[in-house]
């Protein structure tokens, strides 16, 4: 019966470590969101000098729920501007010229 009890304590350890194992292992490091460098205000200006990647970053970060205003417009229509932009740069832009005077 001795030569038992250690097979039954491995067995036990190594059940212990595949339920815990990859939890252990697993670290709760969160990525970095990249729409959080995503400045909050933008000037028309700085808005319309964004290129398509800045653009879509700034619509994802509208998406996730950070606000993004464009100086001379309400926050409703910063985040029209940013999403017609992502889809239509050119309809985006004249838009922002309409509703901000940019």
């Amino acid at each position: 019966m001795a030569h038992h009890f250690p097979r039954r304590a491995i067995l036990g350890w190594l059940g212990l470590v595949a339920l815990t194992g990859p939890a252990a292992l697993a670290q709760d490091v969160e990525e970095p969101d990249p729409t959080d460098l995503v400045p909050r205000r933008f000037s028309p200006a700085e808005f319309a000098s964004l290129d398509d990647n800045e653009i879509y970053m700034a619509n994802l970060a509208n998406r996730r729920g950070r606000a993004i205003r464009i100086d001379g417009c309400s926050a409703e229509a910063s985040a029209e501007i940013i999403r017609t932009a992502n889809a239509d740069r050119a309809a985006g832009l004249e838009m922002l010229r309409r509703l901000c005077g940019g």
